[in-house]
């Protein structure tokens, strides 16, 4: 006898499993990927292809959108003047879980899975206001999650109520009774630290560009890239998906080159989803690809174009906090990556030991030669990296072990017992030289 199983979803599948997946940085820019999706399609800008959406962002010098987010242990508030949403877009589209593959995305270019916006406000908290308003007319919605969550009715809808035209465009969402975990991280100055420069790198391209974000007040500034002129570059095409692949000699804020500023970046429509990464995933230690990242590969700097006009083919996950490593169009990125980025590691290994060193700007100026701020590109010209001949160093290094007690009486004999160990080293050699050989 054939029977029906029951299949349906459970809210708490929504409301409380699939928000552990992000953090709490994470739900705020999934609120902002909103914002950004919005301004683009109220912009009127003719997008058909990805040379003309990174061709707006490049020729947009006044951004005429902002976002506001205002935090405090009571609530949360986004406000952006992004053009709104209007009530039939809130009717049809915006509060389904999941996106139909019947959709018409290619007006969204950070909108991908259809959980976004539910998710993150799931996370924050319990009680939802969002007011938006539209050029054909918005909607607003007060939600109760805790009573949504109880009513079993199917399908799932929400309670939305629509309000007039406006010229005045723009979405605020407003978010109280606020989870206790969310009410700890907010009172914590290092999480809005940490949220304020997260923003800052994930939207580098956006922001002052298209639009400007303020946090509790402060406006966030973009974290440029720059690399040299001197680079490697490639791109190709796979599955409608184009990949530009650039690195190089990074040019540093100071006087020294950090790990923290050493890596792939990786974008996917201009969305940053790894930042400076020295791990497996983008190749480093991985037989075949990469070698190990050491201290003397700290000028590395990589940069991971992936536009798509359908953003589910790229490469990121549901979060875009990283990528799916199983994804066809990384595993084909993966290999070109490594070979643009060995013409570089390759130098680097010849010019200094495995044991690496502090790496000053001055000792590569031969490698950099100008700055050059890295924009989002579709395709870029296959560019090989000009590594600059070695130049014979007439100074080196020595390092021996000595015993303690004998270092003690070479000091006491010297008259200087405060003297470092270096400084000893450096006395002794050039007695031995002035004496055994000048």
């Amino acid at each position: 006898m054939a029977l029906n199983a029951k299949a349906h979803t459970e809210k708490r599948l929504f409301i409380s499993l699939l928000t552990r997946d992000i953090s709490l940085s994470d739900a705020f820019l999934d609120l902002i990927d909103n914002s950004i999706n919005s301004a683009i399609k109220s912009s009127n800008v003719n997008i058909l292809k990805p040379d003309d959406f990174f061709a707006y962002i490049a020729n947009s010098k006044s951004p005429k959108f902002r976002v506001d987010i205002v935090t405090s242990e009571i609530k949360v508030v986004i406000k952006d003047n992004c053009g709104g949403i209007s009530t039939q877009a809130a009717q049809d589209e915006v509060f389904i879980f999941g996106a139909s593959p019947d959709d018409d995305r290619t007006d969204d270019k950070l909108s991908v899975y259809g959980i976004g916006l539910k998710r993150a406000i799931f996370k924050l908290g319990n009680n939802i206001e969002i007011s938006s308003d539209h050029l054909q007319g918005g909607f607003q919605i007060t939600l109760d999650v805790p009573s949504w969550a109880k009513d079993k009715t199917q399908p799932w809808t929400f309670p939305i109520a629509g309000r007039p035209p406006s010229e005045k465009v723009g979405t605020t969402i407003e978010i109280s009774n606020l989870h206790d975990a969310v009410k700890t991280r907010l009172a914590d100055p290092t999480f809005l630290t940490s949220l304020e420069k997260r923003i800052s790198r994930a939207y580098s391209f956006f922001i002052g560009r298209i639009i400007v974000i303020y946090l509790n007040g402060k406006e966030i500034e973009t974290s440029n890239i720059e690399i040299a002129e001197n680079h490697a570059a490639d791109s190709f095409d796979f599955d409608d998906v184009n990949v530009s692949l650039v690195a190089g000699i990074g040019v540093p804020k100071g006087k020294n080159y950090s790990a923290e500023g050493a890596g792939w970046n990786v974008f996917c429509n201009g969305r940053a989803i790894i930042s400076f990464d020295k791990s497996e995933l983008t190749g480093w230690g991985v037989e075949g690809l990469l070698p190990t990242f050491q201290p003397k590969h700290r000028p590395f700097l990589g940069v991971a174009f992936f536009t798509a006009d359908d953003p589910e083919k790229l490469p990121w996950t549901t979060t875009k906090l990283g990528v799916n490593p199983d994804n066809i169009v990384w595993q084909r990125a993966l290999r070109r990556m490594a070979d643009v980025a060995k013409q570089v590691t390759r130098f680097l290994d010849e010019r200094y030991s495995e044991e690496g060193t502090t790496i000053t700007r001055d000792e590569m100026s031969d490698a950099i030669g100008s700055a050059s701020y890295v924009a989002p590109t579709v395709s870029v010209r296959p560019v090989i990296f000009q590594a600059p001949k070695p130049t014979p160093r007439s100074t080196t290094s020595i390092q021996y072990t000595v015993n303690k007690a004998q270092l003690s009486l070479v000091k006491a004999a010297i008259g200087r017992r405060s003297m470092s160990n270096s400084e000893v080293g450096r006395y002794t050699f050039d007695y031995f030289v002035e004496n055994e050989i000048a």
